[in-house]
């Protein structure tokens, strides 16, 4: 396997059935990511950093969304983009790579951070 999908908010089976078509083309490991372990880093979700001890599972609710993290997968991401949009994840999905930047970020930072530039981008149209 080469790169790692995490998702995240996919409860239905015919989409994560969908994005394990795209990651089976594109050579990638798919994780469903469950809702106690939204308190992780992407970093451990996608198995490039080492957890910390202490951390609790996360107990709340949905994140009102569903996102992808793509990692490693960066030399064909426009590929992969694409054949997400062919797959019928639509605009409603936040997408985002794994960077060193964000790698320490929990599921529901990144969340929030793409929810503040989605809405930017909207208001800017």
């Amino acid at each position: 396997m080469n790169g790692t999908i995490l998702l995240f908010g996919f409860e239905d089976l015919p989409s994560i059935a969908a994005m394990g078509g795209v990651a089976e083309r594109f050579g990638a490991k798919l994780v469903p990511v469950l809702r106690p372990e939204y308190n992780k880093t992407l970093g451990v979700l996608a198995g490039v950093s080492k957890a910390r001890s202490g951390a609790m599972p996360y107990a709340g609710g949905p994140l009102g969304g569903r996102m992808l993290v793509l990692c490693g997968l960066e030399d064909r991401l426009n590929d992969l983009l694409s054949a997400i949009r062919q797959a019928g994840i639509g605009v409603d999905c936040l997408k985002a790579v794994l960077t060193p930047h964000n790698r320490d970020w929990t599921v529901l930072a990144l969340y929030a951070e793409l929810q503040a530039e989605h809405r930017a981008f909207q208001e800017k149209r």
